[in-house]
């Protein structure tokens, strides 16, 4: 990743993808022994009702918080036994088409997620047991998505700068 001033688009995507994997973690937390609860309770015939429907929730809520932190670091699956044995231009190259398709798609997932959100609004969905209101937890995941997204952003541009940069040693590349 390059060097990023501490102003910079970078650094603050990086701090706010931190912050919200925290939050993920927080909630994986709370799930955790909210399950443990449930499975102590179960032993006793006195589970905790809802369980499951808060569990669902956390889980979505806990994938977008830390999708954008594991983006902008680079920690998605990656199989390159191939590409290493490519030139460093022709790897920039190949990332900056792979970062540009994700870039594309994650952008419609963002975009439909904001309107699957809207859309628990207009239904007044809610769950089951408990009747928590969804809309909350669909427009967390939507603007988690966002960061996701800008950090594809972020990454397309650094690709495509390596892509486009002279080569070492001068234009005609000694």
């Amino acid at each position: 990743m390059a060097e990023a001033t501490p102003g910079s688009l970078t650094s603050i995507s990086e701090r706010v993808t931190m912050w919200l994997a925290r939050a993920g973690s927080v909630g994986l937390a709370i799930m955790m022994f909210l399950t443990l609860a449930d499975v102590i309770g179960r032993m006793f015939d006195n589970p905790i009702v809802g369980t499951v429907e808060v569990t669902e929730l956390i889980m979505g809520m806990m994938i977008y918080l830390g999708v954008g932190y594991t983006t902008i670091h680079r920690g998605h699956i990656r199989v390159d036994i191939l590409i290493t044995r490519f030139s460093p231009r022709v790897q920039a190259t190949l990332d900056t088409i792979t970062f540009f398709i994700a870039f594309v798609f994650m952008a419609l997932v963002c975009w439909r997620l904001f309107l699957q959100a809207a859309s628990r609004i207009e239904n007044n969905d809610i769950t089951q047991i408990w009747e928590i209101p969804v809309w909350p937890v669909a427009y967390v995941m939507a603007i988690a998505s966002i960061l996701m997204v800008t950090s594809l952003g972020l990454q397309l541009a650094l690709a495509a700068r390596a892509t486009f940069a002279a080569p070492a040693g001068g234009p005609s590349g000694q």
